[in-house]
């Protein structure tokens, strides 16, 4: 099945939307209580923010780059971004 760009952006646009929904907050969350941590909490919140960051390079190259059948590849790349988002912030609630 041969996905065209109407369908490629059907599917983008949710993921775009929830991708935005975590990593605006987790990086104006970073940037507001910047200067209130350490250096180890800084740097877990830098990389929750760069997971998030690449969740969202990844929806977007969803509809951006053509494909001949689903994404499958990205879109659990997106997955694993988001878990590891989720298991770098669980790390960071313990310092």
């Amino acid at each position: 099945m041969a996905v065209n760009a109407r369908m490629r952006w059907r599917l983008a646009v949710p993921l775009i939307g929830l991708s935005l929904l975590m990593a605006v907050p987790a990086t104006y969350g970073t940037w507001v209580f910047w200067s209130d941590f350490g250096n180890t909490y800084r740097l877990l919140s830098l990389v929750i923010c760069l997971a998030l960051v690449a969740q969202l390079a990844l929806a977007v190259s969803i509809g951006v780059r053509p494909t001949r059948d689903v994404p499958w590849a990205r879109i659990g790349l997106m997955a694993v971004a988001f878990l590891v988002a989720c298991g770098v912030a669980a790390v960071r609630r313990s310092v």
